[in-house]
C-alpha cells in the first residue's frame, strides 16, 4: 500500500504542476495561485519520489493512480478553490462591459426578460478610445441573442457575449417564452413569433443605437427566420426591421429527439469537443450545474416546433438581409447535411463550418465567437 500511495502522490503532483502551467483553475487544489500551485505540485512530487520503491513494477499502479489524481484535482477545482462563476459577467459592475441591467421588454400583454450590456468602447468610435458614462451608448450597434430550445439568456453565453462586447457591440440576451425567467408563458406557435419583432423594436428605441443585428441559436434561429418572413422583412428589404442575421446551428428538422440524444450530445461535448480550455474559466461542478439548468415549457415538442417553423423553406425568402450561417461538422443535432441544405437554400449567405464542436460547444469556441462578432461589426458599421 505505501507503494500505491507514493505513485498516487507523484501523479497528483504532476497533475497539479500541469494544471498550474496551463492555467486550468477548474483542475487545481489551490485555484489560480501559481506560486502555491507550483509549490504544492513539487512538494507532492518530491514526497512521492522519496518513498516510491526503485523497481519497474510500481508502474502497474499508474492506471489506478492517474484517474484518481484527476478526480481529486477536479474535486479541488469544484469545492476547495473554485474559479469565479463565468456568469458573473452579467453583474452590473463587471470590468468587461460598461454596464449590464435586467430589462423587461413589452410583448403584447407579456414582458420578455432580458439582460442588456453596453461595450466599453462602441464600434462606431475609434478603437481603444475611452468613453464617458453619459456617452457610452452613442453610436453603438446592438445585437440580440435568441437562445435555443431548453436554453436561457445566460446558458453558456459568456464567451459569445464577451466577443461581441469586445467588438464594440451592445448585447441583449433574452429568455424565450417557456424558458428561464419567462417560463410562466408557454412556448406556443404562432404566438411566440411576436418575440423577435418585440426585442428588435426595443433595441431600436434605445438611445444611441444605430443598427440592429440578431443571433438565432438552434431553435432561436428557426424562430428568427420565421418571424422575419412573417413580418414582411423579406419583401420590404433590409433595414426595415433587421440589419444583419446570424443563424447558428439551426437544424432543418428534429424528428427523433430522445433521451439518448441528450446523453450522446453530452458525450460528444465531453469527449470530442475542445472542452479543456473551459477549465480555465469554470469548474466541472459549475459546468454541470449550467448544463442541468436548461429545460422549457411548451405546448409542442421540439420536433413539432421545427415542423411548424420550417427554417429550410423560409430561409430562402430572406434575400435582402445580410446573413451568416454557422455549423459544426461534429454536431449530431444539426449535422453537415442540414448545414449544406440551409446554405443551398440561401446561397447568398456567408458560411462557416467549425471542424470540431458539439451542438452545445459551438458557442463556446473562441474562434467561432470572434468570427461572429467581427462579421456583425462589419455589417452593422459598414
Amino acid at each position: 500500500m505505501p507503494t500505491a500511495l507514493a505513485v498516487f502522490l507523484i501523479t497528483l503532483g504532476l497533475g497539479q504542476l500541469i494544471s498550474t502551467t496551463w492555467g486550468l483553475r477548474g483542475v487545481s487544489l489551490v485555484g489560480a495561485n501559481r506560486l502555491a500551485g507550483y509549490g504544492l505540485g513539487f512538494l507532492l512530487l518530491l514526497v512521492g519520489a522519496m518513498t516510491v520503491p526503485a523497481r519497474w513494477s510500481v508502474l502497474g499502479w499508474t492506471p489506478i493512480a492517474g484517474p484518481l489524481a484527476v478526480m481529486i484535482l477536479l474535486a479541488g477545482g469544484s469545492f476547495i478553490a473554485p474559479p469565479p462563476h463565468p456568469n458573473l459577467l452579467f453583474a452590473p459592475d463587471h470590468p468587461a462591459h460598461a454596464g449590464c441591467r435586467a430589462v423587461q421588454i413589452p410583448d403584447g400583454d407579456n414582458m420578455i426578460p432580458g439582460l442588456l450590456l453596453w461595450p466599453l468602447s462602441p464600434a462606431n468610435s475609434p478603437r481603444g478610445e475611452g468613453i464617458e458614462e453619459k456617452d457610452k451608448r452613442a453610436g453603438c450597434p446592438a445585437v440580440c441573442i435568441v437562445p435555443g430550445a431548453g436554453d436561457t439568456k445566460t446558458f453558456f453565453k459568456w464567451r459569445l457575449v464577451k466577443a461581441l462586447l469586445a467588438e464594440g457591440l451592445a448585447v441583449l440576451t433574452i429568455d424565450m417564452p417557456g424558458h428561464g425567467d419567462y417560463r410562466y408563458r408557454s412556448l406556443a406557435y404562432p404566438q411566440c413569433l411576436s418575440t423577435i419583432p418585440a426585442v428588435i423594436k426595443f433595441l431600436r428605441q434605445q438611445p444611441g443605437v444605430t443598427r440592429v443585428g440578431l443571433i438565432g441559436i438552434s431553435l432561436g434561429g428557426a424562430m428568427a427566420i420565421k418571424s422575419l418572413v412573417e413580418n414582411g422583412t423579406a419583401e420590404a428589404g433590409a433595414g426595415t426591421l433587421l440589419d444583419a442575421l446570424v443563424v447558428l446551428e439551426t437544424p432543418v428538422h428534429l424528428r427523433h429527439y430522445r433521451r439518448t440524444l441528450f446523453y450522446q450530445e453530452l458525450w460528444r461535448t465531453l469527449y470530442q469537443s475542445p472542452v479543456l480550455s473551459l477549465l480555465r474559466e469554470a469548474s466541472v461542478k459549475q459546468i454541470w450545474q449550467e448544463w442541468r439548468s436548461g429545460g422549457y415549457f411548451s405546448r409542442h415538442t421540439t420536433a413539432e416546433l421545427f415542423g411548424l417553423l420550417q427554417p429550410l423553406e423560409n430561409i430562402s425568402r430572406l434575400k435582402q438581409i445580410p446573413l451568416l450561417l454557422i455549423y459544426s461538422g461534429y454536431d449530431q443535432i444539426a449535422p453537415p447535411a442540414m448545414a449544406r441544405a440551409m446554405h443551398q437554400a440561401a446561397p447568398q449567405a456567408a458560411f462557416i463550418q467549425a471542424k470540431k464542436a458539439s451542438h452545445v460547444m459551438l458557442t463556446l469556441l473562441s474562434e467561432i465567437n470572434r468570427q461572429v462578432a467581427w462579421w456583425l461589426r462589419e455589417q452593422l458599421t459598414g
